[in-house]
């Protein structure tokens, strides 16, 4: 399905999303959406995408801040025994507070969150017990607990011992000077070392000596000692907190997946608000209903002045007519209207409003078939028709009546009759099949057959004769009309040489 979504443009749609989102979780959801398994599930994001635009556009909320990554961290926090960082902790702390900030507005409207309001506050009292172990950097508090508020103490104190056994040292132009914990005279450039003691190399910007005086030895000694043992607390203290986050990483993980459903709900009720979107009737029948749709990329565009604004179109496939054939001059707008289709299908699927004026109604087609563009392969040598045939094989071993099909310019890349021919016998199996769908062609025998068929509908793209361009409108029941000679005629060829091919053309419609 990958490669349909790709030719009908979806991934832009994906990309918009995930610019939209929030979080790193919501961001990979966008990057990862898919019609949903059921029209239960779709309707689920529908009615959440909804209910966020309701409180974008009334001003309540919710908005979601940016949030860091807490999932590493969870994985870590599985292994027993782990000890996560004192980031790591606080960013789970931020998530936390977040979830608990956002129960209100889920209370108030429960279809933003199908996993339900209680979710995000199950693990708050953590909020408290990070917290009482931490500082709004990471960095354990020194209170922490009675054991490191002891060795603090000591800490404190023998660094003063410390600092009164150095003053006898700076009598001259010597400094104090800190490494980690041990506490040494930093000599300027050309002082005399008289301090008998341990060189510890040069100082700040490679300046001047550091030495350790000898009497002070035995006391940083101590002050290491102490400090590791407040290190070794620390870590203790951040595997006792890794430890209770294991025993709510159930509920842990409960809230990462409402984060996640939030963000792509506020992303997709942002796209839903710059789409003029709405939510799309889904049904279980496999049926299509736009009423006045307009390709998604061609109406931003439109908004941030980039481009005209697009045609609406409507297209109706049922039971009653199941196959579109959209016939017409090249340039005139076939292949967009059938990624405007195939693209508000995938979207309604997903669970995404989309940009149509009237009412929307979309099927559930198990299957999407697009066949747009220039299949040909070079690496393979095969010829543009050879890979029409090969998509074509494809299609007719997996098409049923859960099966929508998009083809575009079926019949072409060989002699104009044998294509027909070909495009007629396909139709007529899809037909046979059951099969629901929209194709473009420019071959003429094929607007007759499409007037005749029972399961199949003629449309074309409206255009303009008098100023001769298209209008990229669509017209529903009415075939397209053969242009060329009309064109040629209006650019200023030879009015002698037209006549003569209108009088060939004549000859061919007879078969002389």
């Amino acid at each position: 399905m990958e490669g349909e979504w790709k030719l009908l443009d979806f991934e832009g749609i994906r990309r918009l999303l995930e610019k939209l989102s929030a979080t790193p979780m919501g961001a990979d959801a966008a990057r990862n959406l898919a019609p949903a398994p059921s029209i239960a599930a779709a309707r689920q994001l529908q009615e959440s995408i909804t209910a966020a635009r309701f409180g974008l556009e009334a001003g309540t909320g919710p908005v979601l801040p940016e949030l860091p990554d807490p999932r590493p961290a969870l994985r870590q926090a599985a292994a027993p025994g782990s000890a996560l960082s004192g980031q790591a902790l606080r960013n789970l702390h931020r998530i936390l507070r977040v979830g608990r900030e956002l129960r209100p507005f889920v209370e108030a409207r429960p279809q933003l969150l199908p996993l339900g309001a209680e979710v995000l506050d199950a693990c708050s009292p953590l909020i408290d017990a990070i917290d009482a172990v931490l500082l709004p950097n990471g960095s354990v508090r020194e209170d922490g607990n009675a054991t490191l508020r002891t060795l603090y103490e000591e800490l404190k104190q023998e660094r003063e011992v410390a600092q009164r056994q150095l003053q006898p040292h700076l009598r001259g132009s010597g400094k104090a000077h800190w490494a980690g914990q041990r506490l040494s005279v930093h000599l300027p450039d050309g002082a005399r070392e008289e301090i008998r003691g341990v060189r510890r190399g040069s100082g700040p910007g490679g300046h001047g000596t550091v030495i350790e005086p000898m009497d002070l030895v035995a006391c940083n000694n101590r002050l290491e000692k102490i400090f590791g043992s407040i290190e070794q607390e620390n870590q203790s203290i951040l595997r006792s907190l890794t430890s209770e986050i294991r025993e709510q990483l159930s509920a842990l993980n409960k809230l990462m997946d409402a984060l996640t459903w939030l963000d792509l709900a506020l992303a997709g009720a942002q796209l839903s608000i710059h789409l003029q979107a709405q939510a799309a009737e889904l049904v279980d029948d496999a049926v299509l209903h736009l009423e006045g749709a307009v390709h998604p990329q061609l109406w931003l565009a439109h908004v941030d002045h980039r481009g005209p604004r697009p045609k609406p179109l409507s297209v109706r496939i049922d039971a009653e007519h199941p196959i579109l054939v959209v016939t017409g001059p090249n340039t005139g707008g076939k292949s967009v209207s059938l990624k405007t289709v195939g693209l508000l299908t995938v979207m309604a699927q997903c669970g995404l409003h989309v940009p149509v004026s009237g009412r929307a109604v979309v099927g559930r087609f198990a299957k999407i078939f697009v066949d747009m563009g220039d299949p040909q392969s070079m690496a393979f040598a095969l010829s543009t028709f050879s890979g029409h045939i090969s998509m074509l094989k494809k299609l007719l071993a997996e098409a049923d009546q859960r099966t929508l099909v998009l083809l575009d310019e079926l019949g072409t890349g060989t002699d104009p009759e044998e294509g027909a021919a070909m495009a007629m016998a396909v139709l007529d199996e899809l037909a046979r099949r059951g099969v629901r769908g929209m194709v473009t062609t420019h071959l003429t025998p094929i607007k007759a057959f499409a007037a005749e068929h029972p399961s199949l509908q003629n449309a074309s793209m409206r255009f303009d004769h008098e100023r001769l361009e298209p209008t990229y409108e669509l017209q529903v029941g009415v075939a397209g009309q053969s242009l060329g000679l009309l064109i040629a005629e209006k650019s200023g060829l030879p009015e002698g040489l037209v006549a003569q091919a209108r009088g060939y053309l004549e000859r061919l419609h007879r078969g002389a």
